[in-house]
């Protein structure tokens, strides 16, 4: 039996059992006019939560509490979720299914890490502080599935997450995820796999989380495409190709990674019970639920606070203090923190291989090491511990805020080839730093963080961050005002220093880079409207830049164009300006969303970015039958022209073009068309994406010489199992 058929046969099964369900829009509100019976669904739907309800948060690092996020059950453009360049098209990738990527929008790209390599897998490789960890009232397994419906060119993402609780307080879970892409262009299929297991327990005075994962992953290297002609010009070549058929610069190379570790995070408190007395308990509790609501209602994603989950009574699935209790049949208690202990360790273990079963002189300018093919390791252990104390805010008069005195300790083992044999390097670093907070004010926030590190060569490095968000009631709306600085200087991690393999060899004394950010964000949640302003400043912008040198093979007349990667300083500063808008406009049934990225950079080769990255969604959204929620429509990626960065397959990372071979990529628009559903526990969604391909050529590219996938018609099922 075919996929195809399979898939519909589970959605018609899911549809036996469907009970009605309000109709929401992609900002989580009511559609007017949609049901009619609103309030009854409303009460069911209340109801279906309180059975069936799972709780999601994050963790965070510095202080050990969770973060309530919500739980990924909306089915609005969950066919997006299928995309590796992102949901709004933000990234540049290779094409195909959990190839590597790197985000055309400056604010989106991560600061340097010390394994480099996992970078550009950040569509697979989950960051640990958006790990969602889980608390449910009874066990719920989660089966969700894309695809592409070529069994030869096709793509295969299958995710399954099982979360459960030993009781209330200790929950349970495991994740696999799977990613097998043949890839619509040759020679460049993927296959990642990931399995992780995880738990929380959260007391009054304790506090823990912990993760265990191990990722596999597989990226068959194809070099880009020989020719692009064959995509912007196909009518110059006698005969029609299809896009498998097209040549591509190498057939035997592969990328492999193995990434692995574990992570705890635990905290301690001490502090005292509080009682409140049942003529007053009533009171306070409509109060604290009064202004809970409203806090929430100003955070984004149904955020809540670290205060509102180490001492109150709190309904993380919604993200709100518990109902307010009308009376109070007795005296209740609550824990009050005032002093806590945290904990947070890491181990990982990361190998990055590079294999190729074919010689690749004619491609590299140098080679270090002997031999025809390739087969080299690099490796990195790294462990670290986080130490913290912290006196929590409110407990002092004349001190409102909290204070977190830190210290970290990093240790990083390397190895590369050599020649003779492996060389290993092992680096220490040392950090503290002190973080005042505020996150129990209804009116304004902020964190303040400085931190400052060493490895014990260089000295100056540090850390200056400072964000803080205003939220205010206006005309019946929640207006919020964010403001975000930083300063860092820190010097460039270990590979951007060092790296030995057989075709890329360097060892740099490299300069600290400084880089000063200011910005802010305006929110209205009810003109669903959200600007975004970022300026940088970087001095010693540090990245990876290619050269290409003509070369005579073999003492004959042939020439051949051969390239190298290696690592650039620039010798000024850099001044990066990033403004975004997202604006969504509803009318009744008609919805149109648009998120515009306006970018400008003072040095376009040094670091190159689309001066404008744009996403426009407009579709219908309605219930068919009263049970089917169906949202209809078609959307657009697109961003313009620039000197986007080529992909240096021997170092497995995107660098700068060489400068007397710049081409632009970009000035094509990618449509969608899809048809996207939710029946009770179930999304569904079937998508023609980029139905505007044309054979008769274009600027499809994404990055230079890796096209966008062609015309593909792509199928999406989410399956929730409450036992």
């Amino acid at each position: 039996m075919s996929r195809v058929p399979v898939i519909i046969l589970l959605i018609m099964l899911t549809a036996l059992p469907a009970v009605g369900q309000q109709v929401r829009d992609g900002q989580n509100r009511r559609v007017a006019g949609a049901n009619p019976n609103k309030e009854k669904d409303a009460e069911n739907e209340a109801r279906a939560k309180a059975k069936t309800g799972i709780h999601t948060w994050v963790v965070d690092d510095h202080s050990g509490l969770p973060d309530s996020v919500e739980v990924d059950t909306m089915h609005h453009a969950f066919q997006n979720t299928a995309f590796t360049d992102g949901a709004k098209g933000f990234y540049a990738n290779l094409g195909n299914l959990g190839s590597p990527r790197q985000a055309k929008v400056f604010t989106l790209r991560p600061e340097m890490d010390y394994f480099i390599f996992a970078q550009p897998y950040d569509f697979f490789l989950k960051p640990l502080q958006n790990w969602h960890f889980t608390n449910t009232y009874q066990p719920i397994t989660n089966i969700t599935y894309h695809e592409s419906n070529d069994s030869e060119s096709g793509e295969d993402h299958l995710i399954a997450k099982f979360a459960v609780n030993a009781n209330k307080d200790v929950g349970l879970g495991f994740n696999i995820d799977y990613i097998y892409g043949r890839g619509y262009h040759d020679n460049q299929s993927t296959a990642h796999f990931n399995f992780s297991l995880y738990g929380s327990a959260l007391k009054d005075k304790y506090k823990a989380h912990w993760l265990i994962y191990s990722n596999r992953l597989k990226n068959r290297e194809n070099g880009g495409i020989t020719d692009d002609e064959y995509i912007t010009d196909p009518q110059k070549f006698p005969s029609s190709y299809t896009s498998k058929e097209i040549p591509t610069l190498f057939s035997r190379v592969w990328n492999k990674m193995h990434y692995e570790g574990a992570h705890l995070t635990h905290r301690y408190s001490l502090g005292f019970h509080k009682t409140i007395k049942k003529d007053t308990a009533a009171v306070k509790d409509s109060l604290r639920a009064d202004s809970i609501v409203d806090e929430q209602k100003a955070r984004p994603e149904g955020a809540i606070s670290a205060r509102e989950v180490e001492g109150e009574n709190v309904d993380l699935a919604q993200g709100l203090s518990l109902k307010p209790q009308t009376t109070a049949p007795k005296d209740s208690t609550i824990f009050v923190p005032v002093t806590s202990f945290i904990h947070t360790a890491r181990l990982g273990l990361y190998s990055r291989k590079f294999l190729a079963k074919q010689s690749l002189s004619n491609y590299y300018s140098n080679t270090y090491l002997p031999g025809n093919s390739t087969n080299e390791n690099t490796d990195n252990l790294f462990i670290s511990n986080y130490l913290a104390v912290e006196l929590s805010e409110g407990l002092n008069k004349y001190l409102s805020a909290g204070i977190r005195l830190f210290g970290i300790y990093d240790y990083n083992n390397y190895s590369m080839p050599g020649l003779k044999g492996r060389d290993r390097f092992n680096e220490h670093r040392i950090s503290v730093g002190a973080q005042v907070f505020r996150e129990q004010s209804h009116l304004l926030n902020y964190k303040l963080t400085a931190q400052t590190s060493s490895d014990g060569e260089s000295w100056g490095e540090f850390e200056l961050k400072g964000e803080g968000k205003l939220t205010v009631p206006l005309l019946g709306d929640s207006v919020s005002l964010a403001l975000r600085a930083s300063s860092v200087n820190r010097k460039p991690t270990f590979f951007y220093r060092h790296f030995q393999s057989k075709y890329l060899w360097w060892d740099n004394n490299l300069d600290k880079q400084l880089t000063n950010r200011i910005g802010a964000t305006l929110e209205s949640r009810k003109l669903d409207l959200r600007l975004c302003a970022d300026a940088y400043n970087i001095t010693n912008y540090t990245y990876f830049a290619t050269t290409n040198t003509q070369q005579v093979v073999d003492n004959r007349n042939e020439i051949i164009t051969t390239t190298n990667t290696f690592v650039a300083q620039s010798g000024k500063s850099i001044n990066v300006l990033v403004l975004s808008l997202d604006k969504s406009f509803r009318f009744g049934i008609i919805n149109w969303e648009n998120s515009l990225v306006y970018q400008t950079t003072s040095d376009k080769l040094a670091l190159p970015l689309p001066a404008l990255t744009a996403y426009s969604n407009l579709y219908l959204k309605f219930r068919i039958a009263q049970v089917l929620n169906t949202e209809v429509g078609a959307d657009m990626r697109y961003f313009t022209k620039y000197y986007a960065p080529t992909y240096s397959v021997g170092l497995g990372q995107f660098a700068t073009q060489a400068h007397d071979d710049l081409i632009k990529v970009g000035n094509h628009p990618v449509l969608s068309a899809y048809a996207n559903f939710h029946l009770k526990h179930t999304r569904f969604y079937i998508m023609a994406s980029h139905f505007n391909y044309s054979k008769e050529g274009g600027s499809t590219f994404n990055a230079p010489h890796y096209p966008i996938n062609p015309f593909v018609v792509r199928f999406g099922l989410s399956w929730n199992f409450f036992n």
